[in-house]
């Protein structure tokens, strides 16, 4: 299933991207919209799997660890 995205679909996810954290309200102001249209916008973005879910991104270093391992293992 394709989903069509516009511009103002773009720069929501940008946006949230670049912190998922922010308030509607920051998003709104940084999109050029309101709050509401926003929100339904997210809604239906999550609704039809585009927006999958929302992450943090810990700072290994800032935890103490001197290294940090992404394994993937396969199993048959």
């Amino acid at each position: 299933m394709s989903v069509r995205i516009d511009e103002t679909d773009r720069k929501i996810l940008i946006e949230m991207q670049r912190d998922a954290s922010q308030s509607l309200d920051d998003i709104a102001r940084a999109v050029g919209s309101s709050k509401t249209p926003v929100w339904n916008r997210i809604r239906k973005m999550k609704e039809a799997g585009v927006i999958g879910q929302q992450t943090v991104v810990l700072d290994a270093e800032a935890l103490g660890f001197e290294a940090c391992f992404f394994v993937l293992i396969r199993t048959s």
